[in-house]
């Protein structure tokens, strides 16, 4: 604000009118008053002899007399002007501890400016040459040779001034009546910890409440890649070995959760985790409007002992991530459910399907479901909404928590612009104009990727093609690999319907495999000749005997 108004300080001085300026200056003399004559004493004889006495002129009148129409109509007149355009460029000045006026008048022409300022010099000395007071002209108007334009400083000072003040005011008061978050440090302050992450603002599709997971549709964006920060920084937290369950919830409702919980969980199972996001907000369930999929059964039907957790889980277009969604409920029927022992039961059998399980739950300040959450959950994330979540509602949620958890709660801030201290990563670039190369998948090629990814020691490989998932002949291949004393390293080329994958035998085995001339040839090269060739130099594979759907 300071610096809005210095600048429009600046834009009124260059906007100020200029023009060429033509000044003079008069005396104003002091006159002569007869006095009565004087006696001293009673004795004195009286005198008839006038005494005059000088007296001061009053300059600001003899300025108003200046600026009357005894003055001002004879000067228009002579100039062939009217009163009020005559009036609009002159400006006289009272000189300070002078008698002196400076009768100054601004034209865009120099000469024009001198006539006018004549003018009226004249017609004021013409005036008082009949009255008590004298004038003296002490200069002459001039003929200005440069324009004259309005001073800088003083107006960019004013603008200052006022910009600092009015900058001050709007801040105070602001900060008084907003009673949001008002920053990064600010919720960490509130906290007490450190936030793990801050996503900037996005836009869902047009149309939606909820929206698909940004990470899904829009990956290169700034918030996906702070949602993939978000993981970076829970990864610590998350125990190597069994589940962990992480609650995601926020102070008030329309904060942020529901979408951190989303975007956090596709995160995970991206970075090859096996995750369950279950929707535990059984007031206003979300997730399978955000998925796209079926919300009949889910929370509930486990609370109700109607199903298994296989039996409810959704696939999603995200491999490694299933959800559960909130199920079917009457009004208030199972939101006592989750304050029940069913509740932990039903989370300790979810924990058997998964690596980590995100918990989409109500708000802290909405109702009691959050607290019962959190009690059963392994870590807890506060998200906080900048342009809606209260300081207050922060401190409340705290206290809320503070008696079932213990150093396990992690804020993060959603829809945070830069200037509040956001971390914005920059977006993820795509190549443009590069096109895929695909080389032939040669025995040479397999073979050297083998040796790329094979644990140390392998040095024979075998190599098959399976182009459909459901074959009598692959069953059949991939049954005799299994019974083999060898390292299966499976690899993906081109399209998901085809995976070639890779049977290495380690240097013992090899040795003991010598005598055995049976080998599995590449049915995927597309060539008769490399076929052929391939099946003669690839090494054999020890016991037990390949099948013949194998060899071929």
């Amino acid at each position: 604000m300071t610096t809005a108004a210095v600048a429009a300080a600046y834009g009124l001085n260059q906007s100020a009118p200029s023009g060429y300026e033509s000044e003079a200056t008069v005396l104003v003399e002091a006159r002569l008053t007869a006095a009565a004559p004087a006696t001293v004493g009673p004795s004195a004889a009286p005198t008839t002899a006038s005494i005059l006495t000088p007296v001061t002129p009053d300059v600001g009148t003899e300025r108003a007399v200046a600026l009357s129409d005894a003055v001002v109509l004879p000067a228009a007149g002579r100039v062939g002007a009217d009163k009020a355009s005559f009036l609009e460029d002159l400006t006289i000045e009272v000189t300070q501890d002078a008698n002196v006026l400076r009768f100054a008048y601004t034209a865009d022409n120099r000469f024009s400016a001198r006539i006018r300022a004549r003018a009226l010099v004249e017609a004021y000395v013409n005036y008082r040459a009949t009255g008590p007071t004298g004038v003296t002209v002490l200069s002459e108007p001039s003929l200005p040779d440069t324009p004259v334009t309005r001073p800088l400083g003083p107006d960019l000072a004013a603008g200052l001034a006022a910009g600092l003040l009015l900058g001050a005011g709007t801040a105070l008061l602001r900060s008084r009546t907003r009673g949001l978050i008002r920053g990064r440090d600010d919720y960490e302050r509130l906290t007490g910890v450190p936030v793990l992450a801050t996503v900037p603002r996005h836009k869902r599709p047009a149309g939606t409440t909820s929206g698909a997971p940004v990470v899904l549709r829009d990956p290169t964006s700034p918030a996906a890649e702070s949602y993939r920060y978000l993981r970076t920084r829970l990864q610590p937290s998350l125990r190597p070995t069994t589940a962990t369950t992480v609650l995601v919830t926020s102070p008030g409702d329309r904060q942020g959760r529901t979408t951190t919980a989303a975007n956090l969980a596709v995160t995970l199972a991206q970075a090859g985790r096996s995750v369950i996001l279950v929707d535990a907000d059984l007031r206003h369930p979300q997730l399978h409007h955000v998925f796209g999929i079926s919300g009949e059964y889910g929370l509930t039907t486990l609370l109700d002992g109607e199903a298994g957790v296989e039996e409810v889980l959704e696939e999603t277009p995200v491999p490694g991530l299933h959800v559960i969604p909130a199920g079917r409920r009457e009004e208030g029927e199972h939101v006592d459910l989750l304050d029940s022992g069913r509740l932990a039961r039903v989370l300790h059998a979810v924990q058997k399907h998964a690596d980590v399980v995100v918990l989409d739950s109500t708000a802290v300040l909405s109702a009691s479901d959050a607290i019962a959450l959190a009690a059963l959950s392994d870590h807890i994330l506060l998200v906080g909404d900048f342009a809606r979540t209260s300081r207050e509602s922060v401190r409340r949620a705290l206290d809320e928590l503070a008696e079932v958890v213990h150093d396990n709660v992690s804020p993060v801030l959603v829809n945070v612009p830069k200037s509040a201290g956001a971390l914005v990563p920059h977006a993820r670039t795509q190549p443009t104009g590069i096109t895929p190369h695909h080389e032939p998948l040669t025995r040479d090629r397999l073979v050297s990727d083998a040796d790329d990814v094979a644990p140390p020691g392998v040095t024979q490989h075998a190599y098959v093609e399976v182009a459909e998932e459901e074959d009598d002949e692959a069953e059949a291949i991939a049954e005799y690999f299994a019974r083999t004393t060898t390292v299966a390293v499976p690899v993906i080329y081109g399209s998901a319907n085809t995976a070639t994958v890779y049977a290495s035998s380690t240097a013992a085995e090899s040795s003991a495999a010598s005598d055995s001339s049976s080998a599995v040839s590449d049915s995927s090269s597309g060539a008769d000749a490399d076929s052929t060739e391939s099946a003669d130099s690839t090494d054999s594979i020890s016991e037990p005997e390949e099948p013949a759907e194998a060899r071929s």
